[in-house]
């Protein structure tokens, strides 16, 4: 397994049994924590406030902080964590369009994802998407049951689970055309800069809740 390497420390840059990936970067000297921890905290915070108020995440800001993200990692790190970075970073924009074509990531919101990789590699990158996947699934509950939304989500899940049904006994390919339903849109730069909150207080708090429980045994069915 690679490692990173600071002063005689070994730690993990992939996936680990650390009872949070993200808490490397507490055992650095304060100004490195501040270095990498309070630009990625601003602009993801910023960029939640833009989405929802503007539905967008803009790449002034997505675009400067990969930069940022890859030289703070870099000074917390060394070469290890310029190449953690980089690697995550060129992941996520590669696999982001790939998956683009679906519209489950808006394009902004892929490039956010990406900065944050940038600043904090694979590790901290995976323990984020963990808990922003849990937020924006309990976000989009809630907002669908405020507008109204939820009777149309089930119809839609309906039409498409009998569409492949009938394409799988059948042979069938029905397709299902849907229009775009305004009460659908969900700001998931919310879910992601909460999910940055939950991994730095997982890390520097520790607080034992049954999430980090759940994320550790996903992480040790994956190795």
């Amino acid at each position: 397994m690679v490692t990173y390497r600071r002063r005689g420390a070994r730690r993990p840059l992939l996936l680990s049994d650390e009872a949070s990936f993200m808490q490397p970067f507490t055992e650095l000297p304060l100004w490195a924590q501040l270095l990498v921890m309070v630009p990625l905290f601003v602009i993801c915070l910023i960029s939640a406030i833009t989405d929802f108020q503007q539905r967008k995440v803009f790449n002034k800001l997505t675009y400067p902080g990969v930069i940022i993200g890859l030289v703070a990692h870099t000074l917390a790190f060394g070469w290890a964590g310029l190449g953690s970075g980089l690697l995550a970073a060129l992941t996520v924009l590669v696999v982001g369009i790939l998956i683009l074509p679906f519209r489950w990531l808006g394009g902004g919101d892929i490039k956010l994802l990406a900065m944050i990789g940038a600043f904090v590699g694979f590790s901290g990158l995976y323990e984020v998407f963990f808990y922003a996947t849990l937020v924006g699934l309990a976000m989009g509950i809630i907002l669908s049951v405020a507008n109204g939304y939820i009777t149309e989500l089930i119809k839609r899940l309906w039409l498409v689970m009998k569409a492949m049904f009938f394409s799988i006994t059948s042979r069938t390919n029905l397709g299902v055309k849907m229009e775009t339903d305004e009460r659908a849109y969900l700001p998931f730069a919310i879910p992601i800069f909460f999910g940055v909150l939950l991994a730095l207080t997982d890390a520097y708090a520790g607080w034992p809740l049954w999430l980090e429980g759940l994320r550790l045994w996903m992480s040790d069915s994956l190795l």
